[in-house]
């Protein structure tokens, strides 16, 4: 059963990480593309402004679910540097279980954000990338919070 789990954490990682590629490598061909058709050949793609501006907020939230697994996201750790392996991992349970509800609310609201786009005729579909991105970096929040709870008390991996 762990191995089903570690192969899936896996895989979704792997698929992010293209998905980010794939958004950012596209993102910089259009606006090459629509900078050269404008300025050699007067003309451009009407949608390449928006559909740029559209995969910036999927590659940010992409990475912002990238940077949650491996805990390389902004922090202040200030606190959890100089002191003790136990407290940190203390500390560290209670950061990410609040960190955890706040994406959690914050994807609760930006569902009924999506919804009313959808509702107004807007953009909605590429907006699904925002409940989905606090989602899951509240799910990584609260993984991190289970493995920090499971490593307290257990002596230290050698590296």
């Amino acid at each position: 059963m762990i191995k089903f789990f570690t192969f899936l954490d896996k895989a979704f990682g792997v698929a992010i990480k293209g998905l980010l590629v794939a958004f950012l490598l596209t993102m910089v061909l259009l606006v090459a593309a629509q900078v050269i058709l404008r300025d050699f050949f007067g003309s451009g793609i009407s949608w390449s402004d928006v559909a740029a501006r559209n995969m910036v907020l999927w590659i940010a939230f992409f990475g912002a679910i990238l940077a949650t697994r491996k805990r390389q996201h902004i922090s202040i750790d200030i606190i959890t540097r100089f002191i003790p392996r136990t407290p940190k991992n203390i500390v560290r349970i209670f950061i990410d279980i609040f960190a955890c509800v706040v994406c959690f609310y914050l994807a609760k609201a930006s569902v009924a954000f999506v919804q009313s786009e959808k509702a107004m005729g807007g953009l909605w579909i590429v907006q699904v990338i925002i409940p989905f991105g606090f989602a899951m970096v509240s799910l990584e929040y609260a993984v991190g919070a289970v493995l920090d709870i499971l490593r307290i008390g257990k002596p230290v991996e050698a590296k």
